[in-house]
């Protein structure tokens, strides 16, 4: 891993202090054998990586359902309501009112599995709705575009688009990058496109700015991830090992991505 991520300007130092803090927030989970120490997602984690992946690996994040799913957790406990809290925050939920989280054109699994884990089930309340007429509809556009800041979200994708946008062209001319490039980038590309799209509410395309820079951004992730995917895999298998020599292929859920 030090090794792997020192081309991003990461010190050794730095590295081995954020795993640290990994296993000790219950992230990773740490097996020795001699000198090496081989690291894991916690069965936790890796439920937190697959509702995350479901978003950011999406064929598609455009909407056109004007159904909502509403969330009232009248019965959580305060020991477990922050922790809900940032569960729900992580799945692209938002405050609407205060002790309502909503969220748009939403698949319920994730909202299941989280009530599951956090063994709240029949603690909280849950609504599929949609407003009644054209007017309500109105308000409630003007309601999630101020009290959600899509405008600084607007914002952030056009930054991004600018940052990665000219790589893309390049990539055009000079396809011809060793998989070490293709790795990095693809890091670099999913790392910050991924803290921009778990911010975003996913709100029906009637809800949104008619230049919405979402749509332009997913497309371009797509695109690069295209020209990097096959040969940072590559890198990867050859590079990193497991307990039991080096990693396997890639699996049929990545290549299912974007896809």
């Amino acid at each position: 891993m030090i090794e792997e991520l020192e081309p991003l300007g990461y010190s050794e130092r730095l590295i081995r202090t954020s795993v640290f803090r990994l296993v000790q927030e219950d992230w990773l989970q740490v097996k020795k054998i001699g000198r090496k120490s081989y690291y894991a997602f916690t069965e936790s984690a890796n439920n937190h990586y697959t509702k995350a992946a479901r978003r950011i690996y999406a064929v598609t994040i455009e909407h056109h359902d004007d159904r909502w799913l509403l969330v009232i957790p009248s019965f959580v406990t305060e020991d477990k309501m922050v922790n809900f809290k940032r569960q729900l925050k992580w799945l692209g939920f938002s405050s609407l009112t205060s002790g309502t989280y909503a969220h748009p054109s939403f698949e319920r699994s994730s909202l299941e599995e989280t009530i599951k884990e956090l063994e709240i089930t029949g603690s909280v309340i849950t609504f599929s709705a949609k407003t009644i007429d054209d007017d309500s509809s109105q308000a409630l556009k003007k309601l999630v575009f101020e009290k959600w800041n899509l405008r600084n979200l607007q914002q952030q994708y056009h930054n991004f688009i600018k940052i990665y946008q000219p790589l893309l062209e390049v990539l055009k001319i000079t396809p011809e990058l060793t998989s070490q490039q293709s790795f990095l980038l693809r890091t670099l590309l999913i790392h910050e496109y991924r803290r921009i799209l778990l911010k975003d509410h996913e709100l029906s395309s009637n809800m949104l700015p008619e230049d919405w820079n979402g749509y332009q951004a997913n497309q371009l992730v797509k695109n690069l991830y295209s020209k990097l995917d096959k040969k940072s895999c590559c890198y990867i298998v050859s590079s990193l090992q497991a307990m039991d020599g080096y990693l396997p292929k890639a699996s049929i859920e990545f290549e299912r991505r974007f896809r």
